[in-house]
Parts: structure tokens; sequence; C-alpha cells
């Protein structure tokens, strides 16, 4: 009934447009989104082909609107396609993207073109058993990232990452600094910085297999190594899969050629000289630098380890003092900054992340969107002024606010007004704008047109008229306005992105304020520059005397842009039966499991599992026969978000058990306080469906920057007009506290329940005990993890990593019903292990611990984790 009625709901909630090759889905309003997906997918769908040699037909890809957050992804196991309608805007490294649809096109169908190649045995085991059978699935991060970083940086010289100077700059700081990345540390991507090393190592690697074997060796490795059955074993032993195909195309295995990769990067990057005085010394994220009153203030983001595979991230503002250079912490966020920070008047304006609804399955039904605060500096005092869909903005004087949306379902953007009285649109077009920025008497903005990077245009609100102040095909951002008419920027004019200005009356006249290394900000406060320089542990801040040089630009040619015109294709309007068509099992796997310690009973079965291609409804079913009991059985799961918020999950177990559960947050945000409230209600049939319990729960997250806590009730019950064999209640509730300290985690859990008339007592953990069970009782626990230890060491073949190293001290405490005390106080050694290219996450512990007897229990124990959202 639950499957029927979702399929009924869906057949008018989402609409298709298809050709031979893509059938895009989207839910209605978005035509122009699903449009414009298709037009470029099918554009560039001729070079990936070339590029992977994998023509795919069919492929579906889901337009899905996640509020300001730029992204998507691609299944290779459910085959399909997502694409988040947000394009990106002026980010920390002001990335070159001509085009959002277009290089999202290109880089996620060629996910889709290299992991579904297949060839030989594995093409019929892919058709017979499912996709867990293509050989291209199985290989590392930098490998599955690195050729859509190189395909999404052919299309255009002023487009994609390559391109872009941040990765190019990154290397030549590795190879200054003698920390060049090795195929290990590339593989397993240790938490630090930058984020997204895969996409970093794997792209710059690409190209440099492209400038010395050839782009087309790559379909050629494509297929060879989608031809190998026994692939997945080469993710525990690359030298038996991917090194085998490796030197058969390369004449060399995978390390051997990192270590030309590097010595290549050696040899063409020259050292460059650091500029300026470094004043910081933190790395990580530093951004948005503005002055005011004889201080820096500035955005700031890192992340702390708190225990094995888990770690938070940190976000603040900084003030630092020009003349002591101390820093401290003025702002603690639970949210990213989203804009750049503005000072006007004394008075500190940022912009944080927070939730609103939107249509998409990804988040769940909620997007992101930006709520605008201001600081006095003086007073210390804040204030909210409002939320909405900030992409920029500048202050106009106290409280009045310029800025700048994104265009709903159309190319270009929106200018607001703001005043505590009031907003108001005051312009619309199709310029897409991701920065703007004033000093009083202008207003300049950075725009792009289609398939174009933004430029400095004039803007006069009182004609609604653009002026330009400079147009080029490269990048230019991160605004500054200084003395005389001068408007400061960054800029990729020569591959780096370095400090300029440009007269706003004489835009002809360009200076350049800085020539080696990556600029993300800078200001200016009299005569001296500061700007956030990067390292290989991230940025910091440096400064120097102002002493500019005269810039000349170098002649260019525009990029290439697709004449969709001259494109003939044939777009049809499908129905929610082409989404049916994507519920077919994607995973058909053969199980065969002994049963008893002869080996002589067997267990025989098949898994199927399955998605439809909007990722709305999940099934996993196992169907076999069981020779130790002579039974048919059947286990089958199935998760829906299509009521989203609300997740819907069933479990059925043919013989006895079946349980349906629904979980919907009843508020949800960023912001410091109550982050959300969620209320559950699970409904089973237990015990060969002789007892049936329903089960209300309500939990509650409360979250600031240092700390979070939580508080949960629930109320199982049974009753026998409900066909159960007893009457029953019990009372669960519970609270805890995770709390930053020392760089570690403080861990608290207190648990409190009665269940009496529960035939089936409940079991209570407790280290250095065996399980207690009881029908009442209370559990409390405190523990504090630490790091103790780098390791970062490994081997690529076998595949194997061994991270961090961590401590925890803990207390358990527990009450049973009986008044029998049971405590005990320990330590426990944690190891962060990855294996299989870092998907396979083992955690292995050692320990002890010491009971109220004096009793002392080792303790070992060991969790395995898959990491499949690297």
């Amino acid at each position: 009934m639950i499957l029927i009625s979702i399929l009924l709901f869906n057949w008018f909630d989402w609409q298709v447009i298809k050709t031979e090759n893509f059938q895009v889905i989207y839910k209605p309003g978005y035509e122009y989104e699903a449009l414009k997906a298709l037009k470029n997918l099918e554009y560039y769908r001729k070079y990936i082909v070339n590029l992977t040699g994998n023509n795919t037909r069919a492929v579906p890809v889901v337009i899905e609107d996640i509020g300001t957050l730029s992204n998507g992804y691609a299944n290779p196991v459910f085959y399909n396609i997502h694409f988040f309608t947000y394009a990106p805007g002026a980010g920390i490294y002001l990335e070159g993207i001509e085009d959002w649809y277009r290089v999202l096109s290109v880089h996620e169908f060629t996910h889709i073109a290299h992991m579904t190649r297949t060839n030989g045995v594995p093409r019929y085991l892919t058709k017979l058993f499912g996709s867990l059978f293509q050989p291209n699935m199985y290989s590392p991060g930098w490998l599955i990232e690195g050729i859509t970083v190189y395909s999404e940086s052919k299309i255009s010289p002023y487009e994609g990452r390559l391109n872009d100077g941040f990765f190019d700059a990154y290397v030549s700081t590795c190879i200054a600094e003698k920390q060049f990345p090795d195929i290990i540390d590339a593989t397993n991507e240790p938490l630090s910085f930058p984020y997204g090393k895969m996409y970093l190592y794997g792209g710059e690697f690409f190209d440099f297999l492209a400038e010395q074997y050839g782009e087309e060796r790559f379909k050629k490795f494509f297929s060879i190594y989608g031809s190998y059955p026994w692939a997945p074993v080469s993710a525990i032993l690359p030298g038996l899969g991917l090194d085998i195909a490796a030197k058969k195309i390369y004449g060399k295995s995978f390390p051997a050629l990192f270590k030309e990769w590097a010595k290549h990067s050696n040899t063409k990057n020259s050292v460059n000289h650091i500029e300026g005085d470094k004043i910081t010394n933190r790395g990580w994220y530093i951004s948005s630098l503005v002055a005011d009153n004889g201080k820096l203030f500035y955005v700031y983001e890192s992340a702390i380890k708190l225990n094995c595979f888990r770690y938070k991230n940190i976000y603040q503002v900084i003030e630092l003092d020009l003349n002591t250079h101390k820093e401290k912490v003025l702002i603690n966020l639970n949210s990213q900054i989203t804009s750049r920070i503005r000072i006007y008047n004394h008075q500190l304006y940022y912009v944080t992340a927070d939730l609103k609804r939107t249509k998409n399955t990804y988040y769940n039904g909620y997007g992101i969107t930006s709520t605008l605060h201001k600081l006095d500096l003086l007073t210390k005092k804040e204030h909210i002024l409002f939320t909405d869909d900030i992409r920029s903005f500048c202050v106009l004087d106290n409280d009045v606010v310029l800025y700048v949306k994104q265009k709903s379902h159309w190319f270009g953007s929106e200018i607001w007004l703001y005043t505590p009285e009031l907003k108001k649109k005051i312009w619309e077009g199709v310029l897409l704008i991701d920065e703007i920025e004033t000093n009083g008497n202008w207003i300049v903005v950075c725009g792009r047109d289609e398939f174009e990077n933004p430029d400095l245009y004039l803007f006069d609100p009182e004609s609604s008229k653009f002026t330009p102040i400079l147009r080029t095909p490269w990048t230019e951002g991160h605004l500054c306005f200084m003395q005389n008419d001068w408007l400061g920027f960054i800029a990729n004019f020569d591959g780096k992105h370095q400090i300029y200005a440009i007269n706003i009356s004489a835009p002809e006249s360009i200076l350049c304020y800085t020539k080696n290394g990556f600029n993300n900000s800078f200001v200016f406060v009299e005569d001296t520059l500061y700007f956030s320089k990067l390292k290989t542990n991230g940025f910091d801040i440096y400064k120097k005397f102002s002493s500019p040089e005269k810039y000349t630009l170098k002649e260019w040619q525009p990029g290439p842009k697709p004449d969709f015109h001259a494109q003939k294709i044939d777009i049809k309007n499908g129905n929610y039966l082409n989404i049916m068509q994507t519920t077919f099992p994607s995973i058909r796997l053969p199980v065969f499991l002994p049963v008893d310690s002869t080996f002589r009973k067997w267990q025989y079965g098949v898994l199927f599992a399955g998605s439809d291609a909007t990722d709305e409804n999940f099934y996993i079913s196992y169907l076999g026969y069981d020779q130790l009991t002579n039974k048919l059985f059947l286990q089958s799961n199935l998760q829906s978000k299509f009521f989203s918020p609300a997740l819907i999950e069933m479990f059925y177990n043919y013989n006895d058990y079946f349980k349906l559960s629904c979980s919907c947050p009843v508020f949800n945000t960023l912001n410091p306080g109550i982050k959300n409230i969620i209320f559950n209600l699970n409904v089973k049939s237990f015990n060969e469906y002789q007892r049936k319990e329903i089960n209300p729960n309500f939990t509650i997250n409360y979250q600031k920057p240092e700390y979070n806590c939580y508080w949960n009730f629930s109320i199982p019950f049974e009753r026998k007009f409900l066909k159960s064999t007893i009457n029953r209640v019990g009372y669960f509730c519970g609270t805890g506290l995770n709390y930053l300290i020392f760089t570690g985690e403080l861990r608290a859990e207190l648990i409190g329940f009665s269940d009496s008339q529960n035939p089936d007592s409940t079991s209570i953990p407790i280290r250095g005990y065996d399980p207690i069970l009881a029908q009442k009782g209370i559990l409390f626990n405190i523990e504090y993890s630490h790091r103790l230890l780098k390791l970062r060491k490994g081997l690529w073949n076998p595949n194997i990593y061994f991270e961090d190293i961590f401590g925890i001290i803990f207390f358990d405490y527990a009450l049973t019903q009986n008044g029998e005390k049971y405590y005990s106080t320990g330590i426990e050694m944690a190891l962060e292990s990855k294996s299989c290219f870092g998907f396979i996450q083992i955690i292995p512990k050692l320990g002890i611990a010491v009971n109220h007897d004096k009793k002392i229990k080792l303790l070992i124990g060991i969790t395995p984790t898959l990491d499949f959202l690297r």
C-alpha cells in the first residue's frame, strides 16, 4: 500500500524530458534548469565519450534545488546524476566557472562514463548481477576525481580547476616547502588542508599524464582495467589490478608514475620568492580581510579531530591588533560564513548559512539560505537583520544594505535594498553578479554574462545601468576600495591569483601589488598591504609596503561558447514510467552461506537492491532458502523520502518481524540554540507477530559552537486490544553532552529507563562487565578523547593506511532496579586505519577497565565502517 501510494503521488510530482542519451527529471517550475542541463549534456557528450571510450545511453539526470549550495554528484551503482541548481559565487579560491551547467555536465557525466566502463567478462557480469561488477568503480579517489577535473578543464582555457590557478599554486608551494605528496597521501587524504585533495592531486596528475603520454591513453587504461573481473581485489592489492593495467598503458606502475610526476613538477615549477612579512601562524582557511580602528578582522575556518574519523569544523571571526599582532576570537559560529564580511561605522556585518525548505531529496527537503548579522565592535552587541538567499552584499548606511540574489529559474541576478522598514527589489537582469561593493560614492559589481567569467562593472542604482570598468576572459573579484577612486581586486591574469588595482575614473590604468604565490584576500591600511597567502598547511597573513608596478594585460581571445542553435537534438516529454524503469534492481547478487559447522547445510539466496533515479525510494531485499530450517525466508527494507522532510522506513522479515518507522523534523536550523526537534513514530510486530508495539519518540538537539547536547524521550507501549499478547508501558529518557575542550572532546551521557512489564530485559552496556540485563535502571558514562599521535603512514600494496592514534579515558556507572551498582574506569587506545583506497575505515581498540570489584578486564574491539561519501 505504501509503494502504491508513493508511485501514485510521484506520478504527478515529477516531470521528464528526454533524448536518446539522457533523461532529465525535475520538479514543476524547473523547466529552465532541466532544459539547460540537457542542452549542455548533449553538446559535450561526444567529447566525454571520446575521452573515456564509453558510449553510455539513457542516463537519468535529476535537478535538485538545495538553496544556495552549489554541487552535484554521480552515482555509478544506481546509475544516475544529480545537479544542484545554484551557481557558485566568489568563494575563497575565486574559481573560474564560465557556466555552471557546463562545468557540472562535463564533470558529472565524466564520472558516469568512466566508472561504468566495462569490457569482456565484467560486462556480462554487470548485465547479469548488477553494477557492483563494474571494475572502474574500484579506483582510488584521486583517479575517480582526477579524470573529471581534467575533463572540466579542457572545454575552455578560462574554466575548470586546472586553469584556475589554485591547484598549480598549491603544487608549486609543496615543491618549495619540500612536501610534495606521494601516492599514499593522495590515496588516503588524511584530515588536513586543503579539503578535497583528491581533486587537486588527481587533476594535476592526470594533466601530467596527458602532457607526457597523451590524452588518448586514458580510454585505453579504462578499457583494460574495465576488463578485469578481479578488480575488487585490486582495491586491497593494487598490484594485481590497477598497476598491471598501468604498466600495459604507461609502462610503469602508479607509484612509479607518481614519482615521475613529482620529478617533472620539480623541474617545471620555479620556487617563488616569499613576499612580505608573515604575521600569523594559523594555516587552514583565512579569508575576507577588513580593517577598522587599527585592527584587522578576518574569517577563519579549520577542522579539529575529536576521535577516530570524527572531526568538527570551526568557523570564527578573528580580531588581529596591527600594533601587537596579537589575535583573539571575536565570534564563534555554528555555520559557515557565506559572503565576505563588511565593516561600516564600526559595525561588523557578516552572513552565515541557515536552512529553509526547498525541493530536493538530497537534503531531505531542506536547502541552504543566509542570515545577515550585525556586531557593534565597540559595545559587542549583536543583532540579526534578516534572512534571504544573499549572494553578496554591501552597506550603504547604518542598517541600509544592498544585496544580490540569484534569479530564480533563469540566468541572472536581482539587487535588493534592505532598510529596517522594508525590503525592495531595485534591479533584475541577465547579469549574474558574484560580488557587490561600495565606498559611498561608487557601487561596483563583479558580474558575468552566460559562458563568461565575472568582469568589473560600475552600477548606478538610479538609472539601473552597468558601465564596464574591466572586461577580460579571466576571473576578477574580492573587491576592496582604496583612496582616490582606485579599486583593488584579485585576478588570475597570468594563472596566478595576484592583487591588482584599477582607477575607476581611468580604467586603462592597472597596477599590480604582488608577483608570486596565491593570494585570496587583502586590505590596505595607509601605505601597508595586508594579504592572505597560500602555504602547504593553509593561508596566513603577510604584510608589505605598498609598492605597485604598472601592469599591462596580455593579448587574449574570448573563451569558446556552445552553439546550441546549431545543435539538432530530438527532445521528447517523458513521464513517471521513465522513473519507474530506474527502480529495476541495480544489485542482484547470489548469496551462498554455510549455516552449520560441518558445511553440509547451506543458505541459498539472492540479494536485490535498487533505487529510483530521484533517490526518493530505496529498497534492499534478501530472498532465499535455509537448509537448516528447511524454510524459505525473505528480508526486505524500504526507505522513502517522498513525504520529506519525513523519512519513512519499513523493515520486513517473512518469519517473525515487521517494523514501520516515520521520522520527521518539527524544527530545523543552523543557528545557535535549538538545532532541531525530531519526532519519531515506530510501529512493529515481532515474536512471530504475537507482539505489537507502538513507540513515539521525541529528540531535541541543542548546539553552540563549542558544544552540543540532546534530550530524548520515548514511551513504547503494547495493548491487547491492538492484538499484542501483553499490556505494557515503558519509559526511556536520555540526555547527552559533547564539549570541545583542549582540542579534544568530552562526552557525557545519562540514560534512565523503566520497562518492568516487558518480559524481554534491556541490556545495559558497561565496560568491564559482561552485558547486564535489567528492566529498570540508570546508565551514566563520561569519557574524554584526545589525539595522541599523528602516524600518517601506510602502504600502497597491500593498500592499508594508519592515520592517527587516539587515547580515551572513561568512567561508566550503572544502577539497576534491585539497587545493584556497577561502575568501572579505564583507558582505551584507538587507531584510525583505512583500506581499499580509504573507503573502508577500521578502528581497532585496545584498553583495560577496572570495575568496582577491582577486577581488570581487557578491552579488545574492532569497528569497520564504509566511507562512500568521500
